[in-house]
């Protein structure tokens, strides 16, 4: 039987060449669902959910040889779902305001042809 590995341990294998793939997969593993169901709760609907995790697991990947561990790792991991919700939820903004502004430009056009008008 296969006692878990520590977060501590899975750090060292990350920084490991040999070993760094099967870490960070093990590390989704343990994390993703507990990941999933926070993001969830800032964005709602799945679709937005999963694009959401999938940009933080890069951000991950990225970011965790450079992880200093002066905090726990899923705290680390925490903050970074957490930022990566907020800033779905800003581009999805920006988007909103975007989508009506160019509405709101091609209704305006479109009166302003009517020879009615």
């Amino acid at each position: 039987m296969n006692t878990p590995l520590s977060d501590a341990e899975l750090l060292i294998q990350f920084r490991s060449p040999t070993t760094k793939e099967q870490s960070f997969n093990t590390i989704v593993k343990k994390y993703q669902e507990k990941l999933y169901w926070h993001i969830r709760h800032l964005l709602i609907t799945h679709e937005d959910t999963n694009d959401a995790l999938q940009n933080c697991l890069i951000k991950i990947w990225k970011g965790l040889d450079g992880f200093r561990e002066d905090s726990q790792l899923y705290t680390w991991l925490y903050r970074i779902a957490t930022n990566e919700a907020l800033t779905f939820i800003e581009q999805q903004k920006r988007k909103a305001t975007t989508s009506l502004d160019n509405e709101e430009y091609t209704k305006i056009n479109y009166i302003k042809a009517d020879p009615y008008f």
